[in-house]
């Protein structure tokens, strides 16, 4: 029990530790409440830009409640020069794009479709911008027809957002963990991870201008019964994938979790190979249970350099991942031993 403002002497002292004596005691047990609260200690994500492949489409078919729903796609579209130069006077830029959209008995009730275009450093892959536009159209049309979202990272730590609603504008600046990203650049970092069975993970998205803590465990190589089409047309067999599960807890800047908050839980399985293909997941987000199947895989332009090679030339900004494995050395990501496009169904 506390009695007292803050910096008030606490009725119940410490137990007294008789191998420290003097300031050493008083700081190993103050005997002070310190109700002040401090930002959350986050670790700098690792860099992860030289993974992405220029060119890489994925296509997903959204189920809800066991129902068709939508389509989604995500891509890795282009890299954007600096006009400063190559580094280190300059630092180029990654362009990420994805698309959502309902079809289906749901679009009959609403037709919703959002974009969103993501740009990330080419070789850290931290976020710098993001850009969602989301449209509500139909019968039971949401709160809002047009919303646009942008956001603004000034460095790592800091990010301004312009939320705009049927032209009514709000704008907020926040605070937020260094590891934070936005929904397409986390989706490229957890592709990136090469976590053994049962190490964990954690980073922070913004998701509008909501906070989620994304927790993740890998639960290894597991049997994959629902492997889709294209995973078998890929090569793939049902032991083949790797399963992560993970956690989104809503929470402030101090890394916290919000009162009343519910956690939503999540599971992706994505292939066990180089190419980390994203083949299913599952989500109990806000609006029910939702689940994405991969239906389509377009695999990486060939480039003269790495993974993440300019259009222009060879030269990169993360260079190569290494120089003893160039593009398509690597088993399954080799020409010989994967289709340059594939679809599934017709």
């Amino acid at each position: 029990m506390v009695r007292g403002p803050v910096g008030s002497r606490s009725p119940e002292q410490p137990t007294r530790d008789h191998n420290t004596v003097g300031w050493a005691y008083t700081i190993a047990s103050p005997p002070f409440v310190d109700r002040r609260r401090r930002e959350a200690v986050t670790t700098r994500p690792h860099d992860f830009g030289h993974t992405l492949q220029l060119g890489e489409h994925f296509s997903f078919d959204l189920m809800f409640a066991g129902n068709p729903a939508g389509l989604a796609e995500a891509s890795v579209v282009a890299i954007e020069g600096d006009p400063r130069g190559e580094p280190p006077a300059g630092a180029p830029v990654l362009r990420l794009e994805g698309h959502a959209r309902t079809s289906g008995i749901v679009s009959l009730l609403a037709t919703v479709t959002d974009d969103i275009v993501t740009r990330i450093d080419a070789r850290s892959g931290a976020t710098l911008s993001s850009q969602s536009t989301i449209r509500y159209s139909g019968w039971t049309a949401g709160p809002y027809r047009l919303r646009e979202t942008e956001h603004s990272y000034e460095g790592r730590g800091f990010v301004r957002i312009v939320d705009v609603k049927d032209g009514k504008a709000r704008k907020k600046a926040r605070r937020v963990p260094t590891d934070t990203f936005d929904p397409l650049s986390a989706m490229a970092w957890v592709r990136s991870l090469s976590l053994e069975e049962g190490q964990r993970a954690k980073a922070h998205v913004i998701d509008g201008t909501t906070l989620l803590r994304f927790e993740i465990v890998s639960r290894g190589r597991q049997h994959f019964e629902n492997m889709p089409s294209i995973g078998q047309a890929l090569g793939l067999t049902s032991e083949d994938a790797l399963l992560l599960e993970g956690e989104l807890t809503r929470v402030d800047r101090f890394d916290q979790p919000m009162p009343e908050r519910r956690t939503f839980s999540m599971r992706a399985w994505i292939s066990a190979d180089d190419r980390k293909i994203p083949l299913m997941m599952e989500s109990d987000m806000w609006a029910g249970a939702l689940r994405l199947v991969l239906t389509g895989y377009d695999p990486p332009r060939p480039q003269g350099g790495g993974r993440a090679a300019t259009e222009q030339g060879p030269s990169e900004p993360g260079g190569p991942r290494s120089t003893s494995r160039p593009p398509g050395a690597n088993g399954a990501n080799s020409p010989a031993t994967r289709p340059q496009s594939a679809t599934s169904g017709p």
